[in-house]
């Protein structure tokens, strides 16, 4: 009923109460939308500076960049500033046994649901050599683990490699 949403919505303030300080509204992070500052400075509460909780940045500096939607499976992105292609490539494989083999089951649907988005709008089959491939973020740096031999240059752009959905 709304009596009841109307008294549990109103345990959290959205403005945030300064002793001596006039109260003000609280800063909303742009990307995945939760208040940045809920705790005391320096707390693990706060939403890290720059990036959201998913490792993706908050908002791109360069003009035209596209940064993946939120939320992104954890491991993927780190600091807002690494992609993580191992992590990715394991998530892919975990995506596709979850769609195709076991149906529902123990998964974080949200997740699944962007990060299939994701894969199906930023990768290619290449028929001409029948590789699946996976447009990299211009914004992000590559770990430098990954095996070069993963890492295609195409047109002036760098792809990863995936061959899990090579036929």
């Amino acid at each position: 009923s709304e009596s009841f949403w109307r008294h549990h919505c109103s345990v959290v303030s959205l403005v945030k109460e300064e002793s001596g300080k006039k109260a003000r509204k609280a800063q909303m992070c742009s990307r995945c939308q939760t208040i940045m500052y809920p705790g005391p400075e320096n707390s693990p509460l706060n939403h890290k500076k720059g990036y959201c909780a998913d490792g993706v940045k908050q908002s791109s500096k360069t003009a035209g960049e596209e940064l993946p939607p939120w939320p992104q499976p954890q491991g993927i992105f780190s600091k807002g500033q690494t992609f993580h292609p191992h992590m990715f490539l394991l998530t892919v494989q975990c995506v596709y046994k979850h769609v195709f083999m076991q149906g529902p089951g123990e998964t974080d649907l949200l997740e699944t649901e962007v990060f299939s988005k994701l894969l199906i709008s930023c990768t290619n089959v290449h028929e001409s050599d029948n590789m699946v491939l996976f447009q990299l973020f211009k914004g992000f740096i590559t770990d430098p683990t990954t095996p070069h031999d993963r890492i295609v240059s195409r047109d002036g752009e760098q792809w990863l490699r995936i061959n899990y959905l090579q036929q």
